[in-house]
């Protein structure tokens, strides 16, 4: 069966569709011996001999994992720089899974990895505005107005405008606030930089939803496959 060659690639566990096409389009992808760069070319990986930076595609065996990520964990899967990162969490699978979107290396919580790219374009497109759930805990008492001017959105920070999302207070005292937070996007240290806007900076960070996925009562460090029933 034909598809876009950015589709057979992200379902090889390459990347996502969208960097497939960047891939595509610098000349890494070649299909029955010819460079091909042109957006939309399809292909049969059944039939066709795809080859990614000389190495002929497989479709691999797909894999979900769900880690409870802990502070201090760099959330990429090389990285000579990084003190410690995730894939020291799970040194048994086989396969090999990259991180769908990020956490940073001071936030814990729920993270999924997976080699399904198409699946993790959908969870991290913003225009499928899946919900990311935090925990967070801010210096100081937050007030109302600051919470509403974060939930409308509209915050300039550095090269991008925030959306909107869903702020819960859960406790409020002059040295700090609790909260939970709902977002539909996930750009690098957004939560922090909206709250340092304000004067508020983060003290504590926590994911705990992510889509229909929740963190529950895994332990720190640990990790888990999806069932059935959470892939679809």
């Amino acid at each position: 069966m034909n598809e876009r060659l950015n589709k057979i690639l992200a379902k090889s566990g390459i990347c996502s569709r969208r960097k497939a096409d960047e891939l595509i389009s610098a000349g890494k992808v070649k299909l029955n011996g010819q460079t091909v760069t042109a957006l939309g070319t399809q292909a049969d990986i059944t039939k066709d001999k795809i080859l990614f930076n000389g190495k002929l595609l497989i479709t691999e065996k797909k894999i979900y994992v769900l880690l409870h990520k802990p502070v201090g964990y760099t959330t990429t899967i090389k990285d000579p720089h990084a003190e410690k990162l995730i894939t020291e969490l799970f040194p048994d699978i086989p396969e090999r899974l990259f991180p769908v979107g990020r956490l940073d290396k001071d936030t814990s919580g729920l993270l999924i990895l997976t080699n399904d790219g198409n699946l993790s374009f959908k969870l991290t497109h913003p225009k499928f505005e899946i919900n990311r759930i935090y925990e967070v805990k801010v210096q100081k008492g937050l007030s109302a107005q600051t919470i509403k001017k974060i939930e409308a959105g509209g915050l300039e920070i550095e090269d991008y405008v925030t959306s909107k999302c869903k702020i819960k207070v859960r406790s409020r005292t002059k040295a700090n606030t609790d909260l939970v937070i709902t977002l539909t996007e996930g750009r690098k240290r957004e939560i922090r930089k909206m709250f340092s806007l304000f004067g508020h900076p983060v003290i504590n960070l926590k994911r705990i939803r992510f889509g229909k996925l929740e963190l529950g009562s895994l332990q720190v460090g640990k990790w888990r496959y999806l069932k059935r029933s959470e892939i679809i």
